[in-house]
């Protein structure tokens, strides 16, 4: 599942994912009314944008809880126009949100494709 408001940006990141053999849908927001929506094939990675943070318990967080709720069998890959560079799991902030690993935004198709491997364990 790819959720980003900028639609641009949703499909390149749903074709990167597509052309790496996975099955991807799309929302454009965290709280879309497909969010959670009952589908054959079940979640199991969320790339979802984030939106800006200015607290713990902000938008952002919001956001992840929401996906996590929705997705709950599924990882999440943070991507956010906020970061300079990427961080990995290790990183307080992603512990602190919950997410497999925070992605700058923009970020290179290899980049993409190696953080979601990891977030899925392959």
């Amino acid at each position: 599942m790819v959720i980003d408001e900028d639609s641009a940006m949703r499909v390149l990141i749903s074709e990167w994912l597509t052309s790496e053999g996975h099955e991807v849908r799309s929302l454009p927001r965290h709280d879309s009314p497909g969010l959670g929506f009952t589908h054959p094939a079940p979640v199991d990675l969320v790339v979802l944008d984030l939106p800006y943070q200015r607290t713990i318990g902000g938008a952002a967080t919001h956001a992840v809880k929401a996906a996590q709720a929705a997705y709950p069998q599924a990882a999440v890959v943070g991507i956010s126009a906020q970061l300079t560079r990427s961080l990995g799991a290790q990183a307080d902030i992603s512990r602190v949100l919950g997410v497999s690993c925070l992605l700058a935004k923009p970020c290179s198709r290899e980049e993409l494709v190696r953080a979601v491997a990891d977030a899925l364990g392959r």
